[in-house]
């Protein structure tokens, strides 16, 4: 499994998170050894929109899709 870090500014602290990229399109978020989450891209006419079925605030979603997005796409 590839895996690659992120660091995410969000509430004026930056984060690092490491995030695995899984077979199915889907990335696997870890902060330290503790999962986030898992996100995932749609990708339409207008840009990119990322989704999860974890318990991601919209904003903190939104900085982890865009350092994925300038990281892998």
């Amino acid at each position: 499994m590839e895996s690659f870090e992120i660091e995410v500014a969000t509430g004026g602290s930056s984060i690092t998170y490491t995030v695995n990229v899984l077979e199915d399109g889907k990335f696997q978020v870890n902060q330290n050894d503790d999962l986030v989450g898992v996100v995932y891209p749609n990708t339409q006419e207008k840009g990119i929109t990322w989704y999860t079925d974890d318990d991601i605030d919209d904003d903190l979603l939104e900085h982890i899709g865009a350092a994925i997005e300038a990281e892998k796409m």
